[in-house]
């Protein structure tokens, strides 16, 4: 108790006294006393005061320092914290747009076989790795059926195997039970075109002889009770197979879609009436007629091997007579 009341009177004390020193330099200006006791006491001081600047001024440096390095570490944090950010949204607006690309592809691809389709997201995959199939989220509501032929961005996919009211399970192009007819789009050669799995599809040509060259473009071929519409393109031949041969004759073909990134399709749910023209009697078409004359029988033709005008159109069981070319029935 007494010590605390013994400090506090001499802070006073030196307080008063800083006062009355102050007051008197203030008021005597240069001249006063004090004026030259400070400049003494400057005079001895100043080399200590200048030393323990240049003793402490590390110490500073060093504070100042860590100050500005827990600064720059939550700055760092905070930018760190803004690229994670940034990087994140470039991925989904990288997806987006990679989505809207497969979208607008998918568009351009009904809107080009004038095809009405129900689009559909792929859901999940095949339940086992010895089939392909993939599972899409569109069934009987959406007027999906059976054996309907199901459609990418680049070309067929698969056709519907298994349809329930909300999905439908879809036999990938490259299983080996499936198969369409096809032809080349450059010649019309067609053939029956068959999924091998992870290998590279077969079009098993009906002509051997068929003009098919490496790089040609197959798509599918339409016929009554197909299941396919016409012009879906499969892929692009690899190898064009032995045309020499005389049995069979087999063509790879590598497809178009990557079945391991099909995302979104469209389910064919109706395509347009092709109306036929009859064969004969139709003005302003033009038919190609086939070479007949290599089947001919050279029996058949007169000794110069030769067939005259209009004998080729007579029936069987008419003649020319003898007397002046008149046609007589034969005896019954």
């Amino acid at each position: 108790m007494y010590q605390r009341r013994r400090a506090r009177v001499l802070l006073a004390v030196l307080t008063l006294v800083a006062l009355i020193l102050i007051t008197i330099d203030v008021r005597s200006g240069d001249s006063g006393l004090l004026h030259g006791t400070r400049g003494v006491a400057t005079a001895v001081l100043q080399p200590v005061q200048d030393g323990f600047g240049v003793l402490i001024r590390p110490f500073g440096v060093a504070a100042s320092s860590v100050r500005e390095l827990f600064g720059i570490r939550a700055e760092n944090e905070v930018l760190r914290r803004q690229v994670e950010a940034l990087s994140e949204r470039r991925n989904v607006v990288a997806d987006l747009e990679r989505e809207n690309r497969e979208l607008r592809r998918l568009l351009d691809m009904a809107e080009r076989n004038d095809f009405d389709t129900v689009a559909a997201r792929v859901v999940s995959l095949a339940p086992s790795t010895f089939e392909w199939t993939v599972t899409i989220d569109a069934g009987v509501d959406d007027g999906v059926e059976r054996d309907m032929a199901v459609i990418g961005a680049s070309g067929l996919v698969g056709r519907v195997v298994q349809v329930t009211a909300t999905s439908s399970r879809v036999l990938l192009a490259i299983d080996p039970n499936f198969f369409a007819a096809a032809r080349a789009a450059r010649t019309g050669e067609t053939g029956l075109v068959e999924g091998r799995g992870s290998e590279p599809m077969v079009m098993r040509l009906l002509d051997p002889q068929a003009d098919v060259e490496p790089g040609d473009e197959i798509v599918t071929s339409a016929y009554q009770g197909g299941v396919f519409p016409a012009g879906i393109p499969l892929g692009v031949v690899a190898d064009a197979g032995d045309p020499d041969s005389r049995l069979t004759r087999e063509a790879t073909i590598l497809p178009y879609v990557d079945f391991t990134r099909v995302h979104h399709v469209l389910v064919v749910v109706g395509t347009p009436i092709a109306v036929v023209p009859p064969l004969t009697g139709t003005p302003d078409v033009d038919f190609d007629a086939p070479d007949v004359d290599r089947f001919r029988d050279p029996s058949d033709d007169d000794a110069t091997g030769e067939v005259p005008d209009g004998l080729d159109a007579l029936p069987d069981d008419e003649t020319d007579a003898d007397d002046g070319g008149e046609t007589t029935d034969p005896a019954p």
